[in-house]
């Protein structure tokens, strides 16, 4: 990967054909000549690049592209494996061909690849959970995206930085930086609901962690109307129709690219996770407001969307209709699902959504004041998560049996407390 300037590119070429000076240059120019270009202390006609080309069996592309091309050519292979190393989860060798690609981007002011470095950079600090290092490297890819007017990758990051933000609960900061985000989008005009309705629904849960559901409910509604407007079938209709418009005016080209749009919004499957985890941000609003109901519509969206796939989304569904039916008081529908979450995480393994499921189981026979099935439940419970690195879980069920131990035997109830309190004591929570 060496960078070279044109006479460097002609003796190494020379050089790997064993050719003398003499001979490369014929009968055209001298040995001398020759000599001066490799050195870089003579300028070459194109007539001249055009004839040294064809002796050395290159393109003339090759030997006039600058060094600057060459850096960004690098530069954009080494990005391209970085993104795959990336997504590959081999974090650290990602990290070496990034670093390499800035220090080129550096030396040869490459603005718009060095943005994309610190972007990647950045995505790297946040699989690994340095926050503080993520948002450093946000800000510097920020910096240069905005230089080169890159509003796509202006909104990613605005969008990350609000992320970040969100995790930390730095909940003002992640609002400010995701209200920056939708103003990139409506400046572009992005055509892709589902970015806008992920941004939504982000600024929706931010709001509720503010205490400030008026403005949460705000963000929702936008989403319904996202919904209501914007159907794939819809949508692919009016390309087809675009499409079709173009061929009958001959323009051949231009249509192939709206039915081959068309074709792939047709084909390709809804981005069904994205859209399940905003119908569930959506139900986790709702429920910090009580409205038991609308919880209940969202985690339904979620589940339906997911229910042949069988995973965490699946099961998130669930376990949110299955809390609404608990607090409306419908436990024979609450205990249908809890059925489904218990199956589906016995035949995955998935010990914590076994647990939740016969938590659940719990918490109803709590409710019909069933207190040996309940005991039985919450014994079962603690048997799974004793097994889990979830120590403070396990000291609040050993509190919830030493209260249900409280209706049968004092001897138990004390047991139990005293289990719980001393998980809690080394936790240093009292």
């Amino acid at each position: 990967m060496h960078i070279l300037s044109l006479g460097e590119k002609i003796k190494k070429l020379r050089k790997e054909k064993n050719m003398t000076l003499k001979e490369l240059a014929g009968d055209r120019i001298t040995a001398a000549q020759i000599s001066h270009i490799e050195r870089d202390k003579s300028h070459t006609s194109y007539e001249l690049l055009d004839y040294l080309a064809k002796r050395l069996e290159v393109s003339t592309d090759y030997l006039l592209e600058t060094k600057e091309m060459q850096a960004k050519k690098i530069t954009d292979n080494l990005i391209l494996q970085s993104e795959i190393y990336i997504k590959s989860d081999a974090l650290e060798i990602a990290e070496e061909h990034i670093i390499q690609a800035l220090q080129i981007c550096k030396e040869y002011n490459l603005t718009d690849n060095y943005g994309k470095c610190n972007f990647l950079l950045a995505n790297i600090h946040l699989q690994r959970e340095d926050y503080g290092n993520a948002i450093g490297s946000f800000e510097r890819a920020l910096f240069f995206f905005i230089k080169n007017n890159d509003k796509k990758n202006i909104f990613k990051c605005y969008l990350y930085i609000g992320e970040v933000y969100n995790k930390e609960e730095f909940y003002k900061g992640a609002i400010s930086h995701f209200n920056f985000a939708e103003e990139i989008l409506d400046d572009i005009n992005e055509e892709d609901v589902n970015l806008y309705k992920e941004l939504y629904s982000k600024m929706a849960s931010c709001y509720m962690k503010l205490d400030q559901p008026q403005n949460s409910l705000k963000y929702i509604e936008k989403i319904n109307d996202l919904e209501r407007n914007n159907s794939v079938k819809e949508e692919a209709e009016m390309i087809v129709l675009k499409a079709k418009s173009l061929f009958s005016m001959s323009n051949y080209e231009e249509s192939k690219e709206y039915f081959r749009r068309a074709l792939e919004l047709i084909e390709k499957e809804e981005d069904k996770d994205k859209l399940a985890k905003i119908y569930l941000t959506i139900s986790d609003v709702y429920s910090n407001i009580g409205d038991s109901e609308k919880v209940l519509e969202y985690s339904q969206k979620a589940y339906d969307i997911k229910k042949n796939d069988e995973d965490q989304y699946m099961l998130d569904g669930l376990f949110h209709m299955i809390q609404s039916y608990i607090d409306e008081g419908e436990h024979s529908l609450a205990r249908k699902y809890c059925k489904l979450t218990l199956a589906s995480s016995i035949k995955n393994k998935n010990k914590m959504c076994e647990y939740k499921s016969l938590k659940f189981y719990a918490d109803i026979y709590i409710k019909e004041k069933e207190i040996d099935l309940a005991i039985e439940y919450i014994s079962k419970c603690i048997a799974i998560v004793s097994n889990l690195e979830e120590p403070k879980l396990l000291a609040n069920l050993y509190i919830e049996l030493g209260q249900l131990y409280s209706y049968i035997s004092k001897e138990k109830e004390l047991e139990y407390y005293q289990k719980g309190v001393f998980v809690y004591k080394n936790l240093e929570i009292i």
